[in-house]
């Protein structure tokens, strides 16, 4: 947001700010399917063991 503020503000005349200023929203926009995807593969990590194969501290009850 800073960056489009500055565009719109201060009209930067720089050639290569026109390739820059929108690269945090470009960033934005890729980092949704990356952290969906990490969180997915963090979850199937994590499954709890199946009944067959339980730690023997699990079958004493509470």
């Amino acid at each position: 947001m800073t960056t489009a503020a500055a565009d719109l503000l201060l009209k930067p005349q720089a050639p290569w700010w026109g390739a820059v200023w929108p690269l945090p929203w470009y960033f934005t926009a890729a980092s949704v399917p990356a952290w969906a995807i990490l969180r997915a593969r963090q979850k199937a990590t994590q499954r709890p063991p199946d009944e067959n194969q339980l730690p023997d501290s699990w079958d004493q009850a509470a």
